[in-house]
């Protein structure tokens, strides 16, 4: 039997960080439904369907979702790593009502432009009101009121006042669908700046801009940032960020030689169907040197789920709005928005194993490992659940935190449990199976069916350098995987 002569440092505690599964609100997963029966419903997609039936959310009503619990981990660890990333820019995070005053929204003339999108309502008094899909009016309507109060050091020539919120949004949108892509009601990360210089904004704008990249890459999507039209935002400069999907709503054309792409809205409808590659050019100024056959070769368009958007506004909102600062200078906007809860569903979207499995991004993985006992009442039961105890208390605390799952509904087999796991995307799994007998236990990396061995030299009295050596082994893994070349050699090994 293993060697567990552990100090009582080590020992169980009266607490542990872990989470058992049978504890969880997970329904049950049938795996009979055909693949193409998702791609055929018009109101699903294979991320949508991947969402609720394995486990993330429920829908509530046409357009409106429960995150569950595993969801709501998702949900709640990409806010935190867009947070991260705001922060880090100087963002100064807010948070404002989702209730606004309808005259705000007709002072900038969006009551009106924002049409059956907007959802209207009146309180007792026959006062009226609106539920916010975005929160320029409000928090320019806040800067105008504490403008006296802001100095040279918060928006000045070299500075830019950066304000964020993360949270919920509304649209009454007349045909909701595909789950968290199209709904009416959604998680966003809306950030907006006030400057009092137009270099300032630029310079700004590209460091938002920056940061959103810096997001998505963490997340492993392949993204296109696309020129896009302001639309009923108003403003002179717009970017649409996008991931290539069959359900997107969203169409972009990619110039095929400088690799820029603009939103279809830029192109003049007449054009959409026979667009060439001097058309495109002349629009994403491309300088690229090309022989004729390449200027009248033809470029399609593709399907895309938007992700992020940004906007220099100018004076579009603080025009309306007396921000009165010590200098007499025109204070001018950008905005800054993602998705959240869109870009969780897009992760899925865009990585997903066999249509079935969720493929997360560790860091946003409701998990990052499970343990796997033995069954009831096998040969092994008895030590696995020693060495669950064992385990847990290695892995709880600073090293997984709260990120560890113990699967206890040992009535099923190994086998069944290691498929609940890939289906809800934790991405490691440790096996307490028949290699304990000889003092191993077994790694799985779930998204990959890849199994290693760790012998009694790594698993020993000091916990936590062995809690270490699996999270490297975790880390490693998702660094090596971005490499094809480190990720085949290490999958042939």
């Amino acid at each position: 039997m293993m060697n567990l002569c552990l100090p009582k440092i080590y020992q169980v505690s009266s607490r542990n960080v872990h989470f058992n599964r049978s504890s969880l609100l997970v329904p049950n997963y049938k795996i009979n439904k055909s693949k193409t029966e998702f791609r055929d419903n018009e109101t699903n997609s294979i991320s949508h369907a991947i969402l609720e039936n394995n486990g993330f959310i429920c829908e509530s009503g046409p357009g409106f979702s429960t995150f569950l619990p595993l969801g709501k981990r998702v949900l709640n660890k990409t806010i935190s790593l867009i947070r991260e990333e705001m922060n880090k820019i100087d963002g100064q995070e807010i948070e404002m009502s989702c209730v606004s005053d309808l005259a705000l929204w007709s002072k900038t003339g969006r009551n009106s432009l924002m049409g059956h999108e907007l959802f209207r309502l009146r309180d007792r008094k026959d006062k009226e009101y609106c539920l916010c899909p975005t929160h320029e009016e409000i928090v320019t309507s806040l800067v105008s009121k504490y403008s006296k109060s802001i100095s040279s050091h918060c928006i000045g020539d070299k500075k830019s006042l950066r304000l964020y919120q993360i949270g919920k949004k509304y649209r009454d949108e007349s045909r909701p669908k595909h789950g968290l892509l199209r709904s009416r009601e959604f998680y966003m990360k809306d950030m907006y700046t006030f400057h009092i210089c137009e270099k300032n904004v630029e310079q700004t704008y590209d460091e938002v801009c920056r940061s959103y990249e810096t997001i998505f890459e963490k997340l492993n999507l392949n993204y296109n940032k696309a020129l896009a039209s302001v639309g009923s935002m108003g403003g002179r400069k717009s970017h649409e960020y996008h991931v290539n999907a069959s359900v997107g709503e969203d169409k972009i054309f990619t110039c095929k030689k400088c690799s820029q792409s603009i939103s279809i809205d830029l192109i003049d409808a007449e054009k959409h169907q026979n667009l060439n590659q001097k058309s495109l050019c002349q629009v994403t100024n491309c300088n690229k040197n090309l022989n004729q056959n390449e200027l009248d070769e033809k470029v399609e368009f593709k399907k895309c789920i938007e992700i992020g958007h940004t906007f220099i506004l100018g004076d579009r909102y603080t025009k309306y709005f007396n921000i009165n600062l010590e200098k007499d200078s025109n204070v001018v906007m950008g905005c800054y928005g993602i998705g959240v809860s869109r870009l969780v569903q897009a992760c899925v979207e865009s990585n997903n194993v066999e249509n079935i499995y969720p493929n997360w991004p560790l860091d946003i993985a409701p998990y990052k490992v499970a343990i796997i006992p033995a069954k009831l009442g096998s040969q092994e039961d008895e030590r696995s659940q020693i060495l669950v105890k064992y385990l847990t208390n290695m892995l709880d605390g600073s090293v997984f935190k709260d990120e560890v799952l113990v699967d206890d509904r040992n009535w099923m087999t190994i086998g069944s449990r290691l498929i609940d796991t890939k289906l809800i995307g934790v991405p490691f799994s440790i096996v307490l199976g028949k290699c304990i007998h000889d003092e191993q236990i077994e790694i799985v990396i779930n998204s990959d069916s890849i199994k290693s061995i760790l012998g009694k030299e790594r698993i020993n009295c000091h916990s936590r350098e062995t809690a270490i050596v699996l999270k490297q082994l975790v880390n490693d893994y998702y660094y090596m995987k971005k490499d094809n070349k480190l990720f085949n050699y290490f999958k042939n090994i």
